[in-house]
């Protein structure tokens, strides 16, 4: 009697294993964060056909000009002169 509940308490645990490892990534996916939406300035800014949305040209756009922005900074800080 004591072999069956041992065997039952192994195929209990497997079981359980095998569900915690295929319910884990599920988990994780619905606390990933979400595609973030383009604000209304930058849908007003960015989007050239009016659709309400930002198409990949015109997301490309936004991005090449907000690269060209940030390294532009960045070069100004470089070149700031040295307060004595």
């Amino acid at each position: 009697m004591q072999k069956i509940t041992y065997k039952k308490l192994i195929t209990l645990a497997s079981a359980l294993a095998v569900l915690a490892t295929f319910a884990a990534p599920s988990l994780r996916a619905e606390d990933a964060p979400k595609k973030k939406e383009p604000s209304k300035k930058q849908l007003e800014m960015w989007d050239k056909n009016h659709d309400g949305k930002l198409d990949d040209e015109e997301m490309a756009a936004m991005r090449a000009a907000k690269k060209k922005k940030d390294g532009g900074e960045a070069k100004k800080e470089e070149k700031a002169p040295e307060k004595k």
